[in-house]
């Protein structure tokens, strides 16, 4: 599967998905095939379905389960753990957090933002030019 670690208990996150189950994380049941992953996401609401990989990014996190086990089973593995709580603190977690909150935002907030930052960079360069020009 392209050098991805597909293992069991691996927790995913949703990324190339429109739609209700957007954004929302799963944990890996069982292999399908080199492509498709058998996933259950009991902690978030997302129903048990077959989820091609392209559209999954890993997480560094992993619950101890059976193959093929039961949502219930999946669910005590992710509470046991406190998996919600570890993603929420991941980078994976605030880059979508940052990102949804950026979609978020009208025309004048854009502007004033790319205000903003063309002003922070102007700042930067002025300083690296001092620097290079004393040194």
């Amino acid at each position: 599967s392209s050098g991805i670690n597909a293992e069991l208990g691996k927790q995913w996150y949703q990324r190339r998905v429109r739609g209700d189950n957007a954004g929302k994380t799963c944990v890996v049941v069982d292999l399908v095939d080199q492509k498709r992953l058998l996933v259950d996401g009991p902690h978030c609401g997302l129903p048990r379905q077959v989820i091609r990989l392209k559209n999954l990014a890993i997480t560094d996190l992993k619950v101890k389960i059976p193959r093929g086990c039961k949502t219930k089973t999946v669910r005590d593995a992710l509470t046991k753990d406190d998996i919600s709580t570890k993603f929420l603190q991941s980078s994976l977690s605030k880059k979508a957090e940052a990102k949804k909150s950026k979609a978020g935002l009208g025309d004048f907030e854009r502007f004033k933002l790319r205000v903003e930052k063309t002003a922070h960079n102007r700042k930067i360069r002025s300083t690296v030019r001092k620097l290079k020009k004393s040194s």
